[in-house]
């Protein structure tokens, strides 16, 4: 357990963090500027020490952790994470061990590890063989050559067919006629014998290539059976302590929800830390995850800023060692009551405040559409965060013309936001300048990350396109900046992503808790104007919320 470098000032949180939606508490963040200060200090030490070969590699990009924990005499301290491993180990001095070490060169996983890698070269080396290759080829060529042959073949039958037609038409003589019906016969012989010739040619080389691709078949199925044995023996051995003390494997833990568990569970930063902070009786007072390191292409991923916990791995595992502990709840604002800006027969325009969902959801919360009354019906959505301008429809009729307008993009929209102080240092990414007036535009493929969800990445392959017009409003004496966006499309969470991924902005919206946002009472985002075509009467109406604001 590390001591913090002065005497602790700040108030001890009554409520430990939910690690799914916090702000880091003062503590969490000096904890982890003492952190960040100690891996300058290796990043400054010279060429060939293991400290700079360990700096190395974090700054490729890896998430840490900071623990905040009191020992048993009241001691307050905390304690360092890092996800999955650094240079090739699990251990490594300052930071807590892993829940069970897979890095040991004379252990089980090591070993099954190398009997897959080499069964994974051999299957690459069976699948890129000059022979299979050059049978391939052989059989593309045969094939080619065939149609070929078959083409010039039927063609001239036809030429001839119409020749024997005219014949035909001109005589009577039963000789000729039988003549040119055994020679039609012939023609169809011949034509189904080189059929035959050229696929007994092609069927020899397909039984060749099969050949070739069972042996490499059983080399994968060889390969999956010991890849599954292996990750079970895995979860098996990941053994978790929980706030209640006791001691289930993340199998289990899983298997409980009905659910397998994905690779690299039970490597992340945040369940090392309290797995080793209840395993020594230490009472964790207060969490955050951050990233150090070079920016992520894909997720938004910024050096020093916290992010929550992963929910595909972190969720069901977090959930169950928690059981028990009163998590803090975040929502710093209360939602106001929602303001009627219109009103007629058809629609209706409410600001919504921050925090109030915009439609029912799961967790029971009241929405902005159960607000404004039984039967009206949602036509666009804001996050729960976001306030601003929203309109309804009253009947099916307009909702669907209303929407219709949403989905071709014919609905104009205007966002203001405060974007967070630049990153500064050797980490920064390269971001647009920013001055007062300045515009431009950003433009990212974006794509949910379900290992992440409900958060949005860019991603090229699979991505949907996304666009953003912006405009600079005034800089700010702390550095954040107030800006205007109009968005072009309607990609979930467009405006956050645009602003903190480091091809966009690289400043994340303040307050964001998803994207790495400075910490704020609230996310300072708030939907300033909404045109669109009124369904009923075809007449061009905006509306502006400009009472409601962060």
């Amino acid at each position: 357990m590390h001591r913090f470098p002065a005497t602790i000032q700040e108030d001890l949180p009554e409520l430990f963090t939910d690690p799914f939606r916090y702000r880091p508490h003062p503590l969490v963040v000096r904890a982890a500027e003492a952190l960040l200060e100690k891996l300058e200090l290796w990043a400054s030490m010279p060429e060939g020490t293991q400290e700079r070969a360990l700096e190395a590699s974090l700054a490729e990009g890896k998430m840490l952790g900071v623990l905040v924990v009191s020992e048993p005499s009241g001691e307050v301290g905390y304690l360092c994470g890092f996800s999955g491993n650094i240079a090739g180990t699990g251990t490594i001095e300052g930071f807590v061990p892993p829940i069970f070490d897979l890095t040991d060169p004379d252990g089980y996983f090591r070993k099954e590890e190398a009997v897959l890698n080499e069964l994974s070269a051999r299957i690459r080396k069976a699948e890129d063989s000059e022979e299979l290759s050059s049978l391939k080829e052989k059989l593309k060529l045969a094939e080619l050559q065939r149609d070929e042959e078959i083409t010039e073949f039927k063609s001239a039958m036809s030429l001839r067919k119409a020749e024997r037609a005219g014949i035909r038409a001109a005589t009577e003589d039963a000789a000729t006629l039988a003549s040119l019906t055994r020679e039609s016969q012939h023609e169809k012989a011949e034509l189904r014998r080189l059929k035959a010739a050229w696929e007994g040619r092609i069927s020899s080389l397909k039984d060749i290539i099969s050949e070739h691709s069972e042996k490499i078949d059983i080399l994968k199925k060889e390969r999956a059976v010991r890849s599954d044995i292996l990750q079970k023996w895995i979860f098996e051995n990941f053994v978790v302590t929980g706030y209640d003390g006791s001691r289930t494997s993340i199998l289990d833990i899983f298997a409980s929800k009905g659910l397998t568990p994905p690779g690299g569970t039970g490597e992340c930063a945040a369940p090392k830390m309290l797995n080793h902070a209840f395993s020594l009786g230490l009472k964790p007072l207060a969490m955050g995850e951050f990233w150090y390191g070079r920016a992520s292409s894909t997720a938004v991923r910024s050096h020093g800023h916290f992010y929550p916990s992963c929910t595909s791995k972190c969720g069901p595992l977090l959930s169950h060692m928690l059981t028990g502990m009163k998590l803090g709840c975040d929502d710093a604002v209360s939602p106001q009551t929602p303001v009627i800006l219109y009103e007629d027969t058809w629609i209706v325009i409410a600001e919504k405040p921050s925090g109030l969902p915009s439609v029912p959801g799961l967790d029971g919360r009241i929405s902005l559409q159960e607000l404004l009354g039984k039967g009206i019906r949602s036509v666009h959505r804001l996050d729960m965060d976001t306030s601003g301008v929203m309109v309804y429809a009253k009947d099916e009729g307009t909702a669907a013309a209303l929407q219709k307008q949403f989905e071709e993009h014919s609905v104009r929209k205007t966002y203001k936001a405060r974007l967070s102080r630049p990153d500064r240092g050797r980490f920064a990414p390269s971001s647009p300048l920013l001055e007062e007036g300045s515009s431009g535009s950003i433009s990212l493929p974006l794509a949910p990350d379900y290992d992440e969800r409900p958060r949005q990445k860019a991603d090229i392959s699979q991505g949907k396109p996304s666009l953003t017009e912006y405009e600079v409003v005034s800089l700010n004496d702390d550095g954040t900046v107030e800006i205007l966006f109009r968005p072009h499309t309607g990609r979930t969470h467009q405006l956050r992503v645009h602003s903190a991924h480091s091809m966009g902005l690289a400043r994340p919206i303040a307050g964001d808790l998803l994207y790495g946002g400075m910490t704020c009472p609230r996310l300072c985002l708030h939907a300033l104007s909404l045109t669109f075509i009124h369904p009923e009467t075809g007449k061009e109406m905006t509306f502006t919320s400009d009472s409601l604001s962060y």
